[in-house]
């Protein structure tokens, strides 16, 4: 049991690092801690993935679920107060965090974003397919294009400039990320269930594709 106990706290240690680094629950923990102010929560729907994961854990374990759940925020807990001791978070952010955890239901909102992970694939493999489309659209090539949004001009700017109508732009997104999807799939990167769900967001957020290129190529980007 003692050998259990302590796999149960190791993995917590870990769940909780991953969310501190913004892999399971960055957006809710890190506002936070950061003492923002969240609206009134919608009723969040169970993750049925994550359910999954902790019953079959337990089951592993040979704990009860609830059991589980107690160890885990036992485990985060301590983790965060030695993230106090070690300087890396205040008294107050850590207390912060802890009443999110405490509150948070098992397997709702934000947590075990299988999808994300997937999106970000994807991502990070096509976007410079993407760029060089739009680039293409723009009657640029892919470095002005990243010369440019590296001056810290949108893509809105940069159409104007060349004379690209807002109508025209979006089209020109649209097709960008209509190929790389299409390739995505042609690769085997992406079912064509995924990739209709991407392409679906993207149609109700063309805005996304532009703030994408400009944090990964922009003035604050890593990207180069």
């Amino acid at each position: 049991m003692k050998k259990r106990t302590k796999f149960i706290f190791g993995g917590a240690a870990l769940l909780l690092l991953a969310m501190l680094s913004g892999a399971f629950f960055a957006g809710p923990l890190l506002a936070m801690a950061n003492g923002s102010q969240t609206a009134a929560t919608k009723p969040t729907a169970i993750n049925p993935y994550c359910g999954q994961y902790l019953q079959d854990l337990a089951q592993r374990l040979n704990v009860p679920v609830s059991t589980l759940q107690r160890y885990k925020l036992a485990s985060m807990e301590d983790v965060l107060n030695q993230l106090v001791k070690d300087g890396k978070l205040t008294q107050s952010q850590a207390d912060a965090i802890k009443q999110r955890l405490t509150s948070h239901r098992a397997c709702s909102g934000n947590g075990f974003h299988w999808e994300r992970a997937i999106t970000s694939q994807f991502l990070a493999k096509y976007r410079p397919d993407m760029a060089s489309d739009v680039a293409q659209g723009l009657h640029l090539s892919t470095n002005q294009l990243v010369t440019e949004l590296k001056s810290g001009k949108s893509l809105n700017t940069i159409a104007t400039t060349q004379h690209v109508t807002s109508a025209q732009l979006r089209t020109i997104v649209s097709n960008a990320a209509h190929d790389a999807l299409n390739k995505a799939v042609s690769a085997g990167d992406l079912t064509q269930a995924q990739s209709n769900s991407i392409s679906q967001f993207l149609q109700k957020h063309p805005q996304f594709l532009d703030h994408l290129l400009n944090r990964h190529y922009g003035k604050k980007g890593t990207g180069s």
